[in-house]
């Protein structure tokens, strides 16, 4: 292996790896689902979370539709329409081509609640109807702090919806929980971007060798079958704690938000 020939590419990998790693930081990186409850800024209790995870699955199993929740304690300052839209595609909630989901997006910075529809829900959760839930069903909790109760009770009267035009009956329903204080914050993305880097120069090292270049294919092949082949993003199917409803899902950019 000549060294000298591959310096400029270990070099220009290390800045392009340390140029992405401070673009992340910089920006707010949208997470990946833990599952149908992403409580990232740590406000609902474990049992309004553990209750509102089985509605949800229970909602997805008889209805077909995914319900998820997620809270942050800031976005850094972008719109929470346009952010929830993103996290919504990103996240690619519900089934690809039924995109039946609802995505409800809480940001305690901005004291701000949007739920964003999927296209195939739009019909029965029009946004007139998504304001009236905000309004009657969750504001009233919000208000006087008690986002723990008010997430939960979104979530119940969305799944109320969803049941009712699928004709189903639902047996899990959350109950009150009192808010807790704040869990520990969003993981840094230090550790990770370090262990990228590393990462990196050691495959670099790897292709230099014979042996690398045996292995390159099956791990290049590997990664497009990972991708559906094509190069197509396939949704979280394989996060979100088995949750199942990130299934490439789209938005249809309807919805409606409220301060509180």
């Amino acid at each position: 292996m000549d060294w000298s020939r591959n310096v400029p590419v270990v070099l220009l990998t290390i800045l392009t790896a340390l140029f992405i790693s401070g673009s992340s930081g910089a920006q707010d990186a949208i997470p990946s689902p833990r599952g149908a409850v992403n409580d990232f800024a740590g406000v609902m209790s474990a049992g309004d979370v553990a209750r509102t995870e089985a509605l949800a699955r229970e909602v997805l199993e008889k209805t077909g539709a995914a319900v998820v929740v997620a809270t942050f304690s800031a976005i850094g300052g972008h719109d929470i329409q346009e952010y929830a839209n993103r996290l919504y595609s990103f996240w690619g909630i519900g089934k690809r081509g039924q995109d039946r989901g609802v995505l409800i997006v809480l940001v305690l910075q901005e004291r701000t609640i949007w739920i964003e529809t999927g296209y195939g829900v739009e019909g029965v959760l029009p946004d007139g109807r998504v304001g009236e839930i905000l309004d009657q069903k969750v504001l009233p909790y919000l208000k006087r702090g008690e986002y723990s109760r008010g997430l939960a009770s979104s979530v119940e009267a969305i799944s109320g919806v969803l049941a009712e035009e699928a004709g189903v009956t639902l047996t899990d329903r959350p109950e009150a929980g009192r808010p807790v204080g704040r869990a520990a914050g969003q993981r840094s993305g230090g550790a990770g971007s370090w262990f990228l880097i590393l990462f990196i120069l050691l495959l670099l090292l790897l292709m230099g060798t014979r042996k690398g270049r045996e292995i390159d294919p099956l791990l290049f092949s590997g990664a497009r079958r990972r991708a559906g082949g094509d190069g197509d993003f396939e949704g979280f199917e394989s996060f979100g704690g088995g949750f199942g409803g990130f299934g490439g899902g789209s938005s249809g950019g309807g919805g409606a938000g409220r301060h509180f």
